[in-house]
């Protein structure tokens, strides 16, 4: 009975830390990092602190928006635009030298399909990654488990659901690939 109590009790503790830490983490990235009067320097180190791995000579515009899952951003020296949103339902990376233009969508969380009462059924997440050099338009969306190329330019509006190859330009819903470079 005694134990029965005390790992309850843990368990409710270890809940309650989860908790606290997720609303850290949205104050330190999602309130300060992201507010407009938050200098540029500061913005960085705010989401170092956070558990992000963000490259020197990066430029992280205001109002970006980082998700409370267990995925972690990393970017390396790359320009991110206004009002990108990253899931981090798993990780997400970015190489050197990637533009990733305003409203761009990272995607990491999905649900198998389910039962008919509940379609939505057990969730999953995949990685993204994004290839040194790569440029991306606003208004994309890019969907969990995709790996995008060195070199690849996406069209703005764009809905990448597949892995692209190095060196090439995709647009379209679903992108698609327009010539290689």
């Amino acid at each position: 009975m005694f134990e029965k109590v005390m790992k309850g009790i843990q368990r409710r503790l270890k809940e309650a830390r989860r908790g606290t830490q997720l609303i850290c983490s949205d104050l330190l990235q999602n309130w300060l990092a992201a507010g407009v009067v938050c200098p540029i320097k500061l913005r960085s180190i705010l989401y170092r602190l956070a558990g992000n791995k963000i490259g020197k000579n990066c430029y992280l515009s205001p109002r970006l928006f980082l998700g409370p899952g267990p995925g972690k951003l990393s970017v390396g020296g790359s320009f991110i635009n206004y009002n990108c949103w990253f899931d981090l339902g798993d990780d997400i990376e970015i190489g050197e030298n990637c533009n990733i233009a305003m409203n761009v969508h990272f995607i990491n969380g999905t649900h198998e399909i389910g039962e008919e009462n509940r379609r939505a059924a057990q969730g999953i997440t995949k990685r993204i990654v994004v290839g040194a050099g790569s440029w991306i338009g606003a208004d994309t969306i890019i969907m969990p488990g995709v790996t995008i190329g060195k070199g690849v330019v996406i069209g703005t509006g764009s809905l990448v659901t597949t892995d692209l190859e190095d060196n090439a330009i995709y647009f379209g819903r679903p992108a698609r690939l327009y010539k290689k470079l």
